[in-house]
C-alpha cells in the first residue's frame, strides 16, 4: 500500500488526537516526558498519517490497525509446530520521512527519536545506519540537517521505530550541539531539555504501527 492519507483535524479529533499524544508522550523515556511538560498542544496542527482512508470513527482508534490484510503477501510461520500465516505490516514510513525532511531545512535543527526497546549495550547499534545517542540506559536515534537524505531519514525511524510507545520531535540544536558530527555520542539533560524546549514538530506511532500522529507549531 503505497497511497499515505494524511488529514488536518477538526476540534473534536484534534481533542481527541493530542490525548492520544499525550498519552503516548507520558508512556516514554527522558525526552518523551519533558515534551510532555514544555509543549503547549493548545498551539499548532495535529495531523494524521495512515495507509488507508479512515473514516471519523477509524480517526479516533488509534490503538487499532485499519489497513486490510493482502493475502498476496502472506508469510506461513511456524508456532508449536503448527502453521499460521503472517501478514507484514502496512506503515506510513515514507509520508513520515516526508515530514521530517521538511522539518529539517535549517542548519540549527536536529531530530531526536526514542528507541523504547534498545538498551546501550545491545550488539546491533554498532551496526546500526543512524547516528545513535545514549543517555543513561536510553537510546536515541538522531537526524541532523548533514542526514537530511530520505534514505537517510527512513533507514532512521525503521531502526527507531517500537510498539507500543514510539516518539520523535524535531526543533532547535541546543548550544552545545547533539550528535553533530560523531555516529555515537551520549546526550545529557541539559540538552534534552533544551532541546524539548524548542520542539516544533513531534510525532508518535499511533494505528498499531500503521500510521502516525504529528503535532507541528503554528
Amino acid at each position: 500500500m503505497e497511497t499515505v492519507a494524511s488529514y488536518l483535524l477538526e476540534e473534536k479529533q484534534r481533542a481527541a488526537a493530542v490525548d492520544y499524544m499525550m498519552r503516548q508522550l507520558g508512556g516514554g523515556n527522558t525526552l518523551a516526558k519533558l515534551l510532555l511538560e514544555t509543549v503547549d498542544f493548545e498551539r499548532g496542527a495535529v495531523t494524521i498519517l495512515n495507509v488507508v482512508q479512515l473514516s471519523e470513527t477509524q480517526m479516533r482508534e488509534f490503538n487499532w490497525g485499519h489497513a486490510p490484510l493482502a493475502p498476496e503477501s502472506a508469510q506461513h510461520i511456524e508456532i508449536l509446530e503448527q502453521p499460521f500465516p503472517a501478514y507484514p505490516t502496512a506503515n506510513s514510513y515514507e509520508h513520515l520521512t516526508e515530514v521530517i525532511y521538511s522539518s529539517l531545512e535549517d542548519p540549527q535543527c536536529v531530530c531526536v527519536l526514542e528507541d523504547m526497546l534498545a538498551g546501550p549495550e545491545d550488539p546491533w547499534l554498532k551496526r546500526a545506519k543512524s547516528r545513535v545517542a545514549t543517555h543513561g540506559l536510553e537510546v536515541y536515534h538522531i537526524l541532523t540537517r548533514s542526514d537530511r537524505r530520505e534514505e537517510k531519514i527512513e533507514n532512521t525511524i525503521r531502526e527507531a521505530e517500537s510498539l507500543p510507545v514510539f516518539v520523535g520531535a524535531v526543533g532547535r540544536q541546543p548550544p552545545d550541539r547533539i550528535a553533530d558530527d560523531s555516529e555515537h555520542v551520549s546526550i545529557s539533560l541539559g540538552q534534552l531539555k533544551s532541546f524539548a524546549k524548542s520542539a516544533y514538530c513531534i510525532f508518535v506511532g499511533a494505528y498499531d504501527g500503521e500510521g502516525y500522529l504529528v503535532w507541528k507549531d503554528a
